[in-house]
């Protein structure tokens, strides 16, 4: 183990080191013996050793533990060649390179590959019959306007057609739930979202609403079509390598709180929709899809709070939805039966 004089010491160590010795001194190990593949100490052993002896924080030697071990079986269960890593080196260099505020690779790359969707499930689990949760995605803005239940979000010539949601919020003994405020954003008929459009001086397209005492809301608004995730990168070079799409289905995304139950994010998904089964970022489930009906009655529209010239297809797409909140206490309780040692 070398001393600190040895680390001062101008004939062993160089000036960038001992300008940084001035603030910390790094703890230093022997190495007591060689590690070689095939043998009873590999370099995954001698990886997991130093950390062990080293780091300081329980969690983070958790997590780096397991990631080490994986990323070492990988590389022997595939019998990775230099060529190919350098090929994955190459690769998320370019996603770090061509990530902007707007389209971060790396967070494309963990959806394309399911890993935020896993995240999700193991970070919100949901007691059986609660509504699902999925990811917010990049498009959630905090500026939306709040209004009250019944209002359109939608603004005049928003492109395209009508729709009213009719939504319920309830707790798992099947009571409205009091207090809720209820997040809505989507994209528009052209699967464009507010923020998307150039010179953007207002929300459109979204709004906190506050439900009714009994849990109940609804809202005008515009029906969602589909549209792609960014794929002119790294992320879409891997879905086409793979013979999958970029497009996502049509959908709405929701954020729900009430006092004393588990927050909610999540989207719903209309039944005609394309593109259910084959999401590129995991985020559809089947408790979300949702079958939505043409109501063609202008006596409805109205009842809707519809004016017959916002009627330009003779038709108002009607959608309804139950959500279910656990409570917090649930939620955890949920999680102790949950609970699994992790096998490192």
């Amino acid at each position: 183990m070398a001393s600190v004089k040895q680390m001062t010491d101008p004939l062993l160590v160089g000036a960038a080191i001992r300008a940084q010795l001035k603030h910390e001194i790094p703890q230093d190990l022997p190495l007591e013996r060689d590690c070689r593949e095939g043998t009873s100490y590999t370099i995954t052993d001698h990886v997991h050793a130093l950390h062990k002896s080293l780091c300081k924080e329980p969690r983070t030697l958790q997590l780096i533990t397991a990631l080490v071990s994986h990323l070492h079986a990988f590389a022997r269960d595939t019998s990775l060649t230099h060529a190919e890593w350098a090929k994955v080196v190459e690769f998320l260099t370019r996603a770090g390179k061509e990530s902007t505020d707007y389209k971060n690779e790396f967070v494309l790359l963990s959806d394309i590959l399911g890993l935020s969707a896993l995240v999700d499930e193991l970070t919100h689990p949901k007691p059986l019959g609660c509504t699902d949760s999925c990811e917010e995605g990049p498009f959630y803005q905090p500026d939306a306007p709040e209004v009250p239940s019944g209002s359109s979000l939608a603004k005049i010539g928003t492109i395209g057609e009508v729709m009213f949601f009719n939504g319920v919020i309830k707790n798992t003994k099947g009571e409205g739930v009091k207090g809720a405020k209820v997040d809505v954003w989507q994209a528009d008929g052209d699967g464009i979202y507010d923020v998307q459009y150039p010179g953007r001086e207002e929300a459109n397209d979204r709004g906190k609403i506050i439900a009714e005492t009994d849990g109940t809301f609804c809202y005008r608004g515009i029906l969602p079509t589909a549209y792609p995730i960014p794929s002119d990168g790294p992320g879409g070079d891997l879905l086409r390598l793979l013979g999958r799409h970029p497009h996502r289905a049509a959908h709405i995304h929701f954020m729900l709180k009430a006092p004393g139950y588990d927050d909610l994010t999540t989207a719903l998904y209309p039944s005609h929709s394309p593109f259910l089964g084959t999401d590129p970022v995991f985020a559809t489930k089947k408790s979300l899809i949702c079958q939505i009906v043409e109501e063609h009655d202008p006596k409805r529209w109205k009842d809707m709070g519809f004016k017959d010239s916002e009627v330009k297809t003779g038709r108002v797409w009607v959608w309804k939805y139950q959500f279910v909140l656990p409570s917090v206490e649930e939620v955890q309780q949920f999680k102790r039966t949950q609970q699994v040692t992790p096998k490192l």
